[in-house]
């Protein structure tokens, strides 16, 4: 188990953000490389696509992004605790399929992102 590794997302946008919403995406293997025998995430290349996943989800939802905290992690109670932001259908589905996706590919991670709005 890795320890968790967080990525913010930051924007031009001012004053009090809402949210948190979240989402959870399993980490795609082209965000690492192999160094030393290790796998390395390739942090440019993931903070650029989570820019993009973060800014569509919130125009999806008809709001601007004000910032998104996204951590990756392999640890099932952590994607648990950070999953529980809001105890809906929606979001209890997301962390089980999260939890699955850990189960079933050892050595892989999720990311879980917390979402504010503008």
């Amino acid at each position: 188990m890795t320890a968790p590794l967080k990525l913010n997302i930051m924007t031009g946008e001012k004053g009090e953000p809402a949210g948190p919403d979240m989402a959870i995406i399993s980490a795609p293997e082209r965000w690492y490389a192999g160094l030393e025998g290790k796998r390395a995430l390739l942090a440019k290349l993931a903070g650029a696509d989570l820019r993009v996943i973060s800014e569509h989800l919130a125009e999806r939802a008809g709001e601007r992004l004000h910032h998104a905290e996204w951590t990756f992690t392999d640890d099932p109670e952590l994607v648990k605790s950070l999953g529980a932001v809001h105890d809906c259908a929606r979001c209890r589905a997301g962390t089980d399929q999260a939890l699955a996706f850990l189960r079933e590919h050892p050595g892989r991670e999720v990311v879980v992102g917390h979402l504010w709005r503008a």
